[in-house]
């Protein structure tokens, strides 16, 4: 059996065969110390172009979602909200970083000097969202790491983003490699879970724990 869909491998849209199909119990809710399993659905999937693996999963019942994207285990690729139970609200983060990470996401391996530029951008939609002050982006970042919003060493790393969107940006002596393109990735995600995902989870378990 074939599905075509990205592989967060290699970046590209291709063909993939299914190599495996298993069947298992997993925990679906807790009510009240007692534990419910739903029947859990695991398939492996390899990239004809690359030979990457990738692993899909689904409860068969309820949940059940439609598309490859939601149901993706490994790798995870752009999926940076956790799962819906972890979260006050899915929209944590707003719409339009989102959809940005999501396009950007694949660039990553196909071409790093591009994947930075334009996480460049995505840090200035999360100063745009923050209501930083400044002129450019640098004085932007100064003003929310002034008022707190970026603590500690995420001064660094946002200037590190800052840095490499640059150089990916403008043609120069060095460029951004795949390697560099990967903690870039890391880095900007540790962002966006300090910014929004850790509140909306602390909002989620404060909801959770008042409701017992």
């Amino acid at each position: 059996m074939a599905e075509t869909f990205l592989c967060y491998h290699c970046g590209n849209i291709a063909a993939h065969k299914r190599i495996g199909l298993f069947e298992a119990k997993e925990l679906f809710e807790n009510v009240d110390g007692r534990p419910y399993r739903e029947r859990f659905k695991y398939e492996i999937y390899r990239c004809s172009t690359c030979d990457g693996i990738n692993i899909f999963g689904d409860f068969i019942e309820y949940p059940h979602h439609k598309t490859f994207a939601a149901r993706r285990l490994y790798p995870r690729g752009s999926l940076i909200l956790p799962e819906d139970h972890k979260l006050a609200s899915a929209h944590c983060i707003p719409e339009r970083i989102l959809q940005l990470y999501e396009q950007t996401w694949p660039l990553r391996h196909v071409s790093p000097g591009a994947f930075a530029g334009q996480i460049r951008r995505a840090l200035e939609l999360v100063c745009r969202d923050q209501q930083a002050k400044g002129s450019t982006l640098f004085l932007q970042l100064k003003d929310l790491v002034a008022r707190g919003t970026f603590p500690g060493y995420f001064a660094e790393i946002t200037d590190l983003l800052r840095q490499g969107g640059n150089l990916g940006a403008h043609a120069g002596d060095e460029d951004v490699d795949f390697w560099d393109a990967e903690l870039l990735d890391d880095f900007f995600r540790s962002v966006i879970e300090y910014v929004y995902v850790a509140p909306a989870k602390i909002a989620r378990l404060k909801t959770r724990l008042g409701a017992k």
